[in-house]
């Protein structure tokens, strides 16, 4: 299986970013790919799992407090989207899967 490298969006974090966009962020920023499936992995030899899809890794990210945005999107679409890579980035591949199985 081809794993496919995942891009950041290309809009500002200074927009209102979509669960799914906040899925890719978050993969770039740790260097996870893409299956075909759609679905994110973790690991060039030995993958894992983290989620079934960029948008439910995003949802599951503003969830759990690692990403914060406006409670109602403004009717221009803008507001920003913050990330807390402290939070991201303190824990280990297999602590964000076990968390995010938790989710579904």
């Amino acid at each position: 299986m081809k794993l496919i490298a995942i891009d950041p969006p290309t809009r500002s974090f200074s927009r209102w970013l979509t669960d799914e966009e906040i899925g890719r962020v978050l993969a770039h920023k740790r260097g996870w790919r893409q299956a075909p499936d759609g679905s994110v992995l973790a690991g060039k030899i030995r993958k894992m799992l983290i989620s079934a899809s960029l948008a439910q890794l995003g949802a599951a990210a503003v969830a759990r407090g690692w990403a914060s945005r406006p409670r109602v999107e403004p009717s221009d679409g803008s507001g920003p989207t913050h990330m807390m890579w402290g939070i991201i980035d303190a824990r280990t591949d297999a602590e964000i899967t076990t968390q995010l199985a938790e989710e579904v």
